[in-house]
C-alpha cells in the first residue's frame, strides 16, 4: 500500500515542479507623453498634506469629514466590496492546491433468489444479505502546466487591489463632497442673511414711502416700484430658504446620519467670509505625484487583471492534466476496518485535450484581448482627465480668488453708491428710479459675493481632489491607510504577487476601519 502512495506523492511533486509556465503576456505600463513638472504655478512655502480639509481651520468641517468617512453608506458598501473581492481571491488561491476529501459509507444489500443465474436458493449456503463499512481519503489536483489557475488567481488579486484603490478614491470623493456641500450651506446662510436684511430695509423704507404717498409727496409709480422691490426681496428669502434646506438635508445624508437626524438642523462652524483659503501649489511639482492618484492606480490594476485573463484564455487551448488518488479501508465488520487486508487504494491521471468547441476557446481569447485594450484605453483616459482636472482646478483657484476681490470691491462701491442715491433722492436731486437701480445692483452683488466666496473655497477642494488628496510635507502621514501599491506592482510584474497582495489589501481595509473615529 505505502509504495503505491509514495509513487503518487512523487508524481504530485514532479507535476508541481513542472507548473512554471505562464502564457500571460509581459505587463507593460501604457506609454504616454507625461510632462516632468507643472509650470506657471504660483509658488507657496506651505505645501498641503493629505488631511487637506484641516487647513480651513474649521473644527465643525473636520468633524463632518471624519463622520462621513465613518458612517457614509457608499463607503460601507465599498468596504463590503473589498471583503467580497478578498474572498474571491481566496477562492482563486484555493485552486492552486490539491483537494482532499474524507468519506465514510455504510452499505447494506440483499440479493434476489429469482434473478437470472442467481447464486441464492433453498440449497445455497451463501447469504442473501451483506453489509460493508468503508472509510476513504480521496485527493485530486488539476496540474497547472500552462498557468491557467495561477493567472486566474493573479487576475482576482489584481481585482482585489483595484477594489481597494477604488475605495480610496471614493473616500477622497466623499471628503471633497462634504467640504463642498458644507461651503454651499454656508453660502446659502450668507445669502439668506443678506436677503432678510435687504427685505427688512425695504419694508422699513416702504412704510415711509407709503406715508409720503398718502400725503401726496410721492408718485404712485415710485410707490408701486418700492412695493415691487419688497416682494423681490421676499421671494429671494423663500427661494434661498428652499436651497438651504436642500443643502442641509443632502449634507446629512452624505454624513450617513439616521432618518430622524436628517430632520434636525446641521451645525455650523466658521462663517463663510472668515474661512481661510489654503495656498495654491508650489512651483515645479513632479507629474509622478499626479500618477499616484488612486483612480489612476486602480485603472492600472484593471490592465493587469485583463493581462492575466489573456494568459488564462491561452491556456485553454492546451491539454489539462488531473491527478487523483484514494486511500481507505473496506470491510464487512467495523472491527476489521483497520486491519491490513481491509486496505484499498487507487491513483491515476486524466488528460483532457480540447478538440472542437465551436470556436468558444478562440472567442474567449479574443474577448480577453479586447478587454485588455479597453482597460488600457480606460487608463489613458483616466490619466488625461487627471491632468485636465489639475489644469482647470488650478486656473479656477487663481481666477476665483481674483473674482472674490473684484466682487468685494464692487459691493463696497455699490454700497457707497446706494447711500449717495438715497441722500440725493431725499434732498430732491435725483429720481426714485436711480435709487432702485442702485439698490438692485447692490443686492445682486452681495448675493454674488457669497457665491464667489463659496466657489473660491470649492476650487481649493477641487485642486486637492485633482491631486488625489493634496501633496505631502516631508514625513507627513496620510489621513487614512494606503497600501504600498508600488511594491505590489513590481511583484505582479515578476509573477510573485502571491497571497501577500491579498493580505496587504485586507490589512488596508482593516486599517481603514480602525482609523475611523469611534
Amino acid at each position: 500500500m505505502f509504495p503505491h502512495m509514495t509513487r503518487l506523492l512523487v508524481c504530485l511533486v514532479l507535476a508541481a515542479s513542472l507548473c512554471a509556465c505562464s502564457l500571460a503576456p509581459d505587463y507593460e505600463q501604457p506609454k504616454m507623453d507625461i510632462p516632468e513638472a507643472w509650470t506657471k504655478l504660483t509658488p507657496s512655502s506651505q505645501p498641503l498634506n493629505m488631511d487637506w480639509w484641516t487647513r480651513f481651520n474649521d473644527p465643525v468641517l473636520n468633524a463632518m469629514v471624519e463622520e462621513a468617512l465613518k458612517n457614509n453608506q457608499d463607503l460601507a458598501a465599498g468596504m463590503a466590496g473589498i471583503r467580497s473581492a478578498a474572498a474571491q481571491a481566496g477562492v482563486g488561491s484555493s485552486a492552486l492546491w490539491p483537494s482532499l476529501n474524507a468519506g465514510a459509507d455504510l452499505t447494506a444489500e440483499g440479493g434476489s433468489e429469482k434473478m437470472a443465474n442467481s447464486s441464492f436458493g433453498p440449497h445455497s449456503t451463501a447469504s442473501r444479505w451483506y453489509t460493508n463499512y468503508q472509510g476513504q481519503l480521496a485527493a485530486s489536483w488539476e496540474v497547472d502546466f500552462w498557468g491557467a489557475t495561477r493567472n486566474n488567481y493573479t487576475r482576482l488579486t489584481n481585482i482585489l487591489l483595484q477594489t481597494v484603490l477604488n475605495q480610496e478614491a471614493l473616500r477622497l470623493s466623499i471628503a471633497g463632497q462634504v467640504a463642498q456641500s458644507y461651503f454651499a450651506m454656508l453660502s446659502y446662510d450668507m445669502q439668506l442673511e443678506t436677503a432678510k436684511r435687504t427685505l427688512k430695509t425695504r419694508e422699513d423704507a416702504l412704510r415711509i414711502y407709503t406715508s409720503r404717498y398718502r400725503l401726496g409727496e410721492l408718485t404712485e409709480l415710485d410707490w408701486q416700484r418700492a412695493k415691487a422691490e419688497v416682494e423681490t426681496a421676499r421671494a429671494t428669502v423663500h427661494t434661498t430658504t428652499i436651497a438651504l434646506d436642500e443643502a442641509e438635508a443632502s449634507l446629512a445624508v452624505l454624513l450617513g446620519r439616521q432618518p430622524r437626524e436628517i430632520w434636525q438642523k446641521v451645525e455650523r462652524g466658521t462663517r463663510l467670509d472668515k474661512l481661510p483659503t489654503p495656498p495654491v501649489l508650489p512651483e515645479g511639482l513632479p507629474s509622478d505625484l499626479l500618477l499616484r492618484r488612486p483612480d489612476i492606480r486602480a485603472a492600472e490594476f484593471g490592465i493587469m487583471a485583463a493581462n492575466s485573463s489573456i494568459g488564462e484564455a491561452r491556456a485553454r487551448f492546451f491539454p489539462s492534466v488531473s491527478l487523483t488518488g484514494a486511500l481507505g479501508t473496506l470491510a464487512a465488520a467495523v472491527s476489521n476496518l483497520f486491519s491490513g487486508p481491509a486496505a484499498i487504494w487507487s491513483y491515476g491521471a486524466t488528460v483532457s485535450l480540447p478538440i472542437f468547441s465551436g470556436g468558444q476557446t478562440w472567442y474567449n481569447l479574443k474577448n480577453a484581448e479586447a478587454l485588455k485594450e479597453q482597460a488600457e484605453a480606460t487608463y489613458r483616459q483616466t490619466v488625461m482627465e487627471a491632468f485636465r482636472d489639475v489644469r482647470t482646478s488650478l486656473t479656477a483657484q487663481a481666477e476665483r480668488d481674483r473674482i472674490v476681490k473684484a466682487t468685494q470691491a464692487q459691493v463696497d462701491s455699490l454700497r457707497r453708491a446706494a447711500n449717495i442715491a438715497r441722500i440725493q433722492y431725499d434732498n430732491g436731486y435725483t429720481d426714485y428710479l436711480t435709487v432702485l437701480d442702485a439698490e438692485r445692483e447692490l443686492f445682486a452683488a452681495e448675493l454674488s459675493l457669497a457665491t464667489a466666496l463659496q466657489n473660491r473655497l470649492s476650487s481649493v477642494v477641487s485642486v486637492c481632489m485633482a491631486l488625489g488628496g493634496g501633496w505631502e510635507d516631508p514625513g507627513a502621514k496620510a489621513s487614512f491607510p494606503i497600501i504600498d501599491t508600488d511594491e505590489l506592482v513590481n511583484a505582479q510584474r515578476k509573477g510573485t504577487v502571491g497571497i501577500r497582495a491579498e493580505k496587504a489589501a485586507a490589512a488596508a481595509a482593516a486599517g481603514e476601519e480602525a482609523a475611523s473615529p469611534r
